[in-house]
């Protein structure tokens, strides 16, 4: 069988996350927590690895655009998640300056800094931003959209299951941010409702990003998300 545009790029990532582990072996990264580890973990890439297969099988069923869909055109595929990133991931990284969101993050971690060292904070954030994007938008929205469009409503309102979705699932991150023990940051941070605001703003980059890949395929979510998180995690500790 031909291998498609959107077959091939859903190969690249593939071949990134593989590589990726492949270079943390290497690399040794001094990781500052074992949660950040965890993610590096060869069972966390074979999961991300079978779940994108199985997310860009339920995208197609449910008709959502390939990765790199012919008809969909590089201005809404690339370059507009590119440019809503950006003002996102300059929007969290001042609000994060503002409130210290960072330092209090890494402190209910037990650590004074989540951050590597640049090279390593370059392949650990690149890494997380692809794996959050086949987990919170590749697969979790498209097999919500199948389970419940598809699966027990027969196709029937297949606008309202897709906008039910967008709206609860991109509530999954901001909520798991602040969750736990890390409600603590609302009482610790010397302006909470900056805090708020941060969260508001993931809540944000996620709806947008679940947008994107609705019309535009999961290339433009993940851009959105790699783009954001540059300004916020990249080169905002630079």
């Amino acid at each position: 069988m031909r291998m498609t545009a959107s077959h091939k790029a859903l190969l690249g990532m593939i071949v990134f996350l593989l590589a990726a582990k492949l270079i943390e072996m290497a690399a040794r990264i001094p990781f500052q927590n074992p949660s950040q580890q965890a993610v590096f973990s060869w069972r966390s890439v074979i999961f991300f690895v079978a779940i994108a297969l199985l997310g860009s099988g339920f995208a197609h069923i449910v008709g959502f655009p390939g990765m790199w869909d012919r008809q969909v055109g590089n201005s809404g595929r690339i370059w507009a998640p590119l440019a809503i990133g950006i003002v996102v991931g300059v929007a969290l990284l001042s609000l994060d300056h503002a409130t210290g969101f960072a330092h209090l993050y890494a402190k209910a971690f037990g650590v004074s800094s989540l951050s590597l060292p640049f090279g390593s904070q370059v392949l650990f954030q690149l890494f997380a931003a692809v794996s959050a994007s086949i987990l919170y938008y590749l697969f979790a929205v498209a097999f919500a959209v199948w389970f419940f469009g598809t699966l027990l409503l027969s196709r029937h309102w297949p606008s309202q299951t897709f906008w039910v979705v967008a709206i609860v699932a991109s509530l999954w991150e901001p909520l798991a941010v602040a969750g736990q023990h890390h409600w603590a940051l609302m009482r610790l941070a010397p302006l909470s409702a900056g805090v708020v605001g941060l969260l508001v703003l993931i809540y944000t980059l996620d709806l947008a990003a679940v947008i994107l890949f609705r019309r535009f395929g999961s290339t433009a979510a993940l851009i959105l998300r790699i783009s954001a998180i540059t300004v916020w995690h990249i080169i905002g500790r630079v």
